[in-house]
């Protein structure tokens, strides 16, 4: 009598699984259309980024290649990225930029990959300008500032903030706008918040600015 059971048992589950085997198994299944689908639209999301690069060289009078993020430290995401690129691409120290923003310098060059010290990074110091005044880009706190700009310079809230050509960094890369104006307690030096709009947290693609040839 036990093993009738069992065995109606057995075939009830049986009929069971073979009744619904479609929806179980749209269920745990991801439909090859649906997969396609989105793949596509995430190729066709990350080509346009792309596209949005095609104005550099014009801007900047610079050749350029795009490229990729292939790691980045979720703790430390604020340092530095590693991108694609690297000896074999003839990639030095370039300075790295998204949405024509700086992001970066390549401070580490291997075969095929490069790693960006990022402007957010603690021991970055870039030499900026604004309007004809020239500081040091520094990242302070959770925010970056400009440092070493005397009491007297002129300049404005809203006003523009480039890389001053100074150093190993090519002139005229826009970083962001003066947010903010500090005096410090002795009225010597002012100190200026960068309003910066890049999510670098987020950002899977850049561009890295060859050298001039």
């Amino acid at each position: 009598m036990t093993n009738f059971i069992k065995n109606n048992y057995l075939f009830l589950v049986l009929f069971l699984l073979l009744l619904f085997k479609e929806p179980i198994y749209e269920l745990f299944t991801i439909k090859e259309d649906e997969y396609n689908l989105t793949k596509c639209k995430i190729t066709e999301d990350d080509y346009n980024k792309l596209l949005e690069f095609n104005e550099i060289d014009y801007i900047y009078d610079s050749k350029y290649l795009n490229s990729y993020v292939i790691y980045k430290d979720i703790y430390n995401y604020l340092e530095e990225i590693t991108i694609r690129g690297g000896k074999d691409h003839g990639l030095k120290n370039e300075p790295v930029i998204y949405d024509n923003t700086l992001v970066g310098v390549i401070n580490k060059v291997y075969d095929n990959s490069s790693i960006v010290k990022l402007i957010t990074n603690k021991d970055s110091k870039i030499s900026v300008k604004i309007n004809e005044e020239i500081g040091i880009l520094e990242y302070e706190g959770n925010k970056l500032v400009v440092n070493n700009l005397s009491n007297y310079s002129n300049f404005s809230l809203g006003d523009a903030i480039y890389t001053s050509g100074l150093g190993n960094i090519k002139e005229n890369i826009f970083i962001g706008y003066i947010k903010d104006i500090i005096l410090d307690s002795k009225g010597i030096e002012k100190k200026v918040v960068v309003d910066y709009n890049l999510d670098i947290k987020n950002i899977d693609y850049v561009t890295i600015m060859k050298e001039d040839k």
